[in-house]
């Protein structure tokens, strides 16, 4: 909703919204834009794949670089759905690498003819861009990877990797047992935020995200941080 469709509607001065609104961010129930705010649905949904490319778009560029910069040629790698992981997708159009991915979104982007791509099935959901279930299950039991590069919902010290849909948490689940390294892709958003179903732990991944985080190491994730060059 934008600035002014609150100001109408409330019949409070701009100040005072643009004060609500930060107030309301920081309990994780808004997001603010340009002009304006969006709400953050509850634990047990998702916020559409659309609204969520508009959020922190410069952050997730950079976690995608960030990531891209892990991968060598000859790679094999998973690649989930997800704004971020879609901007991963981007950073490797002209890799040597076999990308195995869940992303719909990612298969309508141009990519080098040195990038192959197997695109996994199972029950589309076009919300957030992604295919799950008991058959991308199936394929992935007999799939295995070099690195893997996993979108979340929410991360948490004591939750550790949380997603809204029980579907996508058995697939981050099978990937990251199946993955020699596992990259979590998150911006500091995501951060101290809990969804309905878990994942996997902290201990089992490494974070890649815009901004360092103590309790995220003490909770025994390693932590790639745009202002770090190593792993803390």
């Amino acid at each position: 909703m934008t600035i002014e469709a609150l100001i109408d509607v409330t019949g409070a001065s701009p100040s005072t919204v643009r004060r609500d609104i930060k107030a309301l961010e920081g309990t994780g129930r808004i997001v603010s834009l340009r002009g304006g705010a969006i709400r953050l649905e509850d634990a047990a949904s998702e916020v559409p794949i659309a609204t969520k490319s508009l959020i922190n778009r410069a952050q997730k560029t950079a976690i995608a670089e960030a990531a891209a910069a892990l991968v060598a040629d000859g790679d094999t790698v998973y690649v989930d759905s997800g704004t971020t992981a879609t901007e991963l997708m981007r950073a490797l159009r002209g890799s040597r690498v076999h990308v195995i991915t869940s992303n719909t979104h990612a298969l309508n982007l141009p990519l080098s003819p040195s990038v192959t791509v197997t695109a996994l099935g199972g029950d589309v959901l076009p919300s957030i861009g992604s295919v799950a279930g008991p058959i991308t299950d199936r394929e992935l039991a007999d799939l295995y990877f070099d690195k893997a590069f996993i979108g979340v919902t929410g991360i948490d010290a004591a939750a550790g990797v949380t997603t809204f849909d029980i579907r996508e948490a058995n697939k981050k689940r099978i990937v990251q047992a199946h993955s020699k390294h596992t990259y979590v892709l998150a911006d500091s958003s995501k951060f101290n935020q809990v969804s309905l179903c878990h994942a996997f732990t902290l201990a089992d991944c490494t974070v890649i995200t815009d901004a360092d985080d103590d309790v995220l190491q003490h909770a025994g994730a390693a932590v790639i941080a745009m202002t770090s060059s190593t792993p803390s």
